[in-house]
């Protein structure tokens, strides 16, 4: 189930920048479900299309540096910043493989999107439920303002923080490695 709820983590490529976090978890969320919904036959070519086409809408979606950072914690001081960009987009690339191709399991799920708390001027929380027939699901997004766009740099999926439970398998690696161990982890495992 969890899989499934993160599809809903993904974006869209919205026409106009939404001007509240709402407008925006809102926008993704339909863009997310057009694609889920449309049916154009079930066969492995038609789900690689829908991968493909949900993967280059995460590009737009996250907050990658945000993302990073957090996910790194206090390690994020030891990246250089070339390595720092490597890792953003490796992290990226792992949560498409690990978290699309095995949430493309689509059942007419709707999502509705509760309340938005503004933490700040750039600071918010949505909060959103994911119904269906077997299927009640709370998400929080938190969103960060960057150059005038909302962008979602965590997910809490039931209460377990996206965020947080990377920042503990990266944090384990990096006790006793270096940067480049984890980076060439990353590498590995987004090259299967």
């Amino acid at each position: 189930m969890k899989f499934f709820a993160l599809i809903f983590l993904l974006p869209t490529l919205a026409f106009a920048t939404p001007s509240t976090p709402t407008a925006y978890i809102q926008a993704n969320v339909d863009a997310v479900i057009t694609i889920l919904a449309e049916t154009q036959g079930d066969s492995p070519a038609m789900r690689e299309a829908q991968a493909r086409r949900l993967s280059t809408l995460v590009d737009d979606f996250f907050d990658s540096e945000e993302l990073s950072r957090r996910a790194l914690g206090q390690y994020w001081r030891l990246f250089s910043p070339e390595q720092r960009v490597e890792f953003e987009g490796l992290f990226l690339k792992l949560i498409k493989q690990v978290y699309l191709r095995k949430s493309i399991a689509y059942n007419n799920e709707q999502v509705t999107v509760d309340q938005e708390i503004m933490k700040s001027d750039e600071w918010a929380e949505v909060f959103s439920t994911i119904v269906g027939a077997n299927v009640r699901t709370k998400l929080i997004y938190y969103l960060k303002k960057r150059d005038s766009a909302w962008k979602v740099y965590d997910v809490s999926v039931e209460n377990v923080s996206f965020v947080k439970n990377y920042r503990s398998q990266f944090q384990g690696i990096l006790q006793n490695n270096p940067p480049a161990h984890l980076i060439s982890i990353l590498r590995e495992k987004t090259n299967e």
